[in-house]
């Protein structure tokens, strides 16, 4: 992704509410132990929602009516709500955070009603019978029949670079945990610290040699272009 990709990504308008946000949090809220067992399940199954939905989109190619998008319309933003749950229930912001859930569903409604128009655009009244038939945002009691299917695949996963998320993430709850564990608890260095410091490089460390095998990647497709 160049520069500017990445700049305009950053200040979409929910990148640009939940900056902030997020640095609300990072300077005055911290988990107790149970409440990062409970944020976190919610957290976890927001993640793997997204891995399952980004193993079946194909997202400029087909109309994708398989997996969870036989369920709902949307579920990479349902996924992302229940994140977010996640860490207003781990981070205990009763009203702050409700009131960030609700203004990123406002934000997210507008997002998917221009996605659906494009959607409608090109695919028409096709997709206008799964919208009749799919909700939105919470999941159908039974999938839809209609469309084409194809199986999970990883590799999509991968190239939908969700791994990423999945892994900055958890890295960022690992943070939370351990500010609750030094400046609320004032707890010392023990085997459980030491494994979420752990676990922290180690997913760093992933997606860093990920991005440098990419480059890697490019820069000699680009020299064999050149010859």
């Amino acid at each position: 992704m160049k520069m500017m990709e990445r700049m305009r990504r950053w200040f979409k308008l929910r990148f640009a509410i939940t900056y902030p946000f997020g640095l609300f949090l990072l300077l005055y809220c911290s988990p107790t132990h149970r409440s990062f067992v409970v944020g976190m399940g919610f957290i976890m199954a927001g993640l793997l929602w997204r891995v399952w939905a980004n193993g079946y989109a194909i997202k400029t190619e087909k109309l994708t009516t398989s997996g969870p998008y036989a369920f709902m319309r949307h579920p990479l933003y349902f996924g992302t709500m229940l994140v977010a749950i996640g860490f207003m229930v781990m981070l205990r912001t009763s009203l702050a955070g409700f009131c960030f859930i609700v203004i990123m569903l406002l934000v997210y409604y507008r997002t998917m009603k221009n996605e659906e128009r494009a959607l409608t655009e090109k695919y028409g009244d096709k997709y206008l019978r799964y919208k009749s038939k799919v909700p939105a945002l919470f999941p159908a009691f039974f999938p839809y029949p209609e469309g084409e299917k194809w199986a999970f695949s990883i590799r999509r996963v991968i190239e939908n670079t969700e791994y990423k998320l999945f892994f900055w993430v958890i890295n960022i709850a690992i943070i939370f945990r351990l500010k609750g564990y030094f400046f609320i608890e004032h707890a010392t260095f023990s085997a459980k610290i030491w494994l979420l410091i752990a676990l922290f490089f180690i997913f760093a460390a992933v997606d860093i040699t990920g991005e440098i095998v990419k480059w890697r990647r490019k820069r000699v497709a680009a020299k064999m272009h050149r010859q």
